[in-house]
């Protein structure tokens, strides 16, 4: 019995990864990808992508397009290292299994601030002393002057009717007598 082996040149080999391996992030990945040199089977390649503690950040939605693997990540909240485990299996060559890692830096929370007035906010948006005196002062000037138009209407209107005089006007023409 012989066994042949495959020379290295036909072997499954990687040519990108994304992200790239060993790479620092500070934005959340929402997919990792490998790209080989050969066109991969269809369901006999597995990836998966897992915090430092071990546990999967990947979705399991594991993609082939060719010679592409992909698997969508889950948001990343936490800063650490990422393990990406893969097993790449191209047509008529065997296997190919490893690892690769990337750091990711998560933002810091950023807090807003709240917003609370300040004393220039109050006294700025605090009406004028001056302009509601005025306004006060026209309100009474007003209300003066209604009663006092009223009491005259009341004394114009009831006050009995003056006949008027009709004043007989006087001729200039002279009447002629015959």
């Amino acid at each position: 019995m012989t066994c042949a082996a495959v020379p290295t040149s036909w072997a499954t080999s990687i040519v990108s990864t994304s992200p790239t391996a060993g790479s620092v992030l500070s934005i959340s990945p929402t997919a990792v990808t490998i790209k080989a040199n050969a066109d991969l089977l269809d369901g006999a390649n597995e990836i998966t992508v897992s915090d430092s503690k071990g546990i999967r950040v990947d979705d399991g939605s594991i993609q082939i397009q060719g010679s592409v693997l992909m698997v969508g990540v889950k948001p990343l909240t936490t800063s650490g290292l990422y393990t990406v485990a893969y097993t790449l299996m191209a047509i008529d060559q065997p296997p190919m299994t490893g690892t690769f890692t990337f750091l990711y830096n998560a933002p810091a929370e950023m807090a807003l601030p709240t917003p609370s007035p300040s004393d220039e906010e109050v006294l700025t948006n605090s009406p004028n002393r001056i302009t509601d005196l005025f306004v006060i002062g026209l309100m009474i000037f007003a209300f003066i002057m209604l009663i006092f138009l009223s009491r005259y209407a009341k004394q114009t209107l009831k006050a009995p009717a003056r006949p008027r005089k009709v004043k007989k006007s006087s001729s200039t023409s002279k009447k002629f007598l015959k």
